[in-house]
């Protein structure tokens, strides 16, 4: 089993916020704009736990990410992400993934709870694909 239809699902949901968000808040200045931004496109569940899936699965919710930005400020298609989102001040999906991850794998390694130091110290945690997929977010690996 991979975690390709819970990025899907999670596509979807966020399509039908953009749509929503760009209809009925149009009107709305940038800084509301982005603030509904913010609290309806921040909120990706599960996705510290994702480590099992298609490059292109998640290209695709990255791709849907960026279109919401751009279709909420009015930007043409093509224009770059990047520099809509640095110069709106709110982060991309790899940005949000990281946090995400950090914010979780940090309340693990604190956690004094007995069954989570008990499968903290597991074989299955220590080398399976969670933590690599945590450590590759997080830590920019020096190739070469």
């Amino acid at each position: 089993m991979t975690d390709d239809n819970d990025i899907i699902k999670q596509t979807t949901k966020l399509l039908v916020v953009g749509n929503t968000l760009q209809r009925k808040f149009s009107y709305c200045s940038r800084e509301v704009k982005m603030e509904l931004f913010r609290s309806h496109c921040y909120s990706i569940y599960c996705n510290s736990l994702w480590s099992r899936y298609k490059v292109a699965t998640m290209n695709r919710l990255k791709v849907c990410h960026n279109d919401i930005l751009k279709r909420l400020l009015g930007l043409p298609r093509w224009c770059s992400s990047s520099l809509a989102f640095a110069m709106n001040g709110v982060n991309n999906l790899d940005v949000i993934r990281r946090h995400s991850v950090f914010s979780l794998r940090s309340r693990v390694e604190l956690s004094t709870n007995s069954i989570i130091t008990s499968v903290r110290q597991s074989s299955a945690y220590v080398c399976g694909p969670i933590q690599q997929r945590w450590l590759g977010l997080l830590f920019v690996q020096n190739v070469g």
